[in-house]
């Protein structure tokens, strides 16, 4: 046995790649759809379930007999997330950079190829972004992700190789095309998204930094691409502002 597998628990092991199969489908699976996606039997694969369930991690449908994730697992994310400081220091900020800017503002994690927005404060405009704390997104197809991925050059093989599906005629889904945008990104400071994600949409993010100088999050704003046309260089100042604040929380020293 390996040294990296040597205390693994093979039934936990099975227990969370269930989680982590039902977090990626709206909707959940059914039995039979889970146990062919873990590539496991459907007998083994019953028992986790049930355990998980009697737990309050899973959930089940006894009518569309598909399986969900369990309030409990909001729970333990959202003390997760409330301990690591970040979102406590960010509200504040992300408040007054709606106000300043009119746009939805949000304080984002990399979560593998993805991003998961922790904490959002609604824009006040009628043409506006909606998300909701715990959603996840492409990071290639996303201000906050592209911004983070230029300081986290290590991830982009890893996100290249999940696939750069084309979103909208503007999304970015060449590997060289990208590396080039985090180039210029890590040399501005910021990221603009221009409808890559959503034709309609725009957003502008930059990079959280901690006391160790680590990016560990991006705060950012999205909103209508028409407003971001007209109030950019606006936008730019206020988000890096945001940045620079919730980052002085965080530890960090320019």
């Amino acid at each position: 046995m390996s040294r990296n597998t040597r205390y693994t628990l093979l039934t936990l092991v099975k227990g969370l790649a269930a989680l982590e199969a039902l977090e990626t489908v709206d909707g959940g699976l059914t039995l039979t759809e889970l146990a062919r996606r873990l590539k496991e039997s459907q007998t083994v694969v019953f028992r986790v379930l049930k355990t998980l369930e009697e737990h309050g991690y899973v959930r089940h449908d006894s009518v569309s007999r598909r399986y969900t994730l369990g309030l409990r697992i909001w729970e333990l994310g959202a003390r997760v997330v409330g301990r690591t400081g970040l979102v406590e220091a960010a509200r504040p900020v992300l408040k007054w950079l709606t106000t300043v800017t009119g746009q939805t503002s949000g304080l984002v994690v990399l979560r593998g190829t993805d991003v998961l927005y922790l904490d959002i404060r609604d824009g006040q405009e009628a043409l506006r972004f909606y998300v909701e704390p715990g959603a996840r997104a492409p990071a290639y197809g996303t201000a906050s992700g592209k911004v983070m991925l230029a300081w986290h050059p290590e991830r982009v093989p890893q996100v290249v190789k999940a696939g750069l599906r084309r979103l909208t005629p503007t999304t970015i889904v060449g590997a060289a095309d990208l590396r080039r945008e985090l180039q210029e990104i890590r040399r501005a400071g910021v990221a603009i998204n221009r409808g890559e994600r959503q034709p309609d949409l725009a957003a502008v993010a930059a990079p959280l930094f901690d006391a160790h100088g680590e990016c560990v999050a991006a705060v950012g704003i999205a909103g209508s691409r028409t407003r971001f046309t007209d109030d950019l260089e606006d936008f730019k100042r206020h988000v890096r502002k945001a940045s620079d604040e919730i980052s002085a929380k965080l530890g960090h020293r320019a």
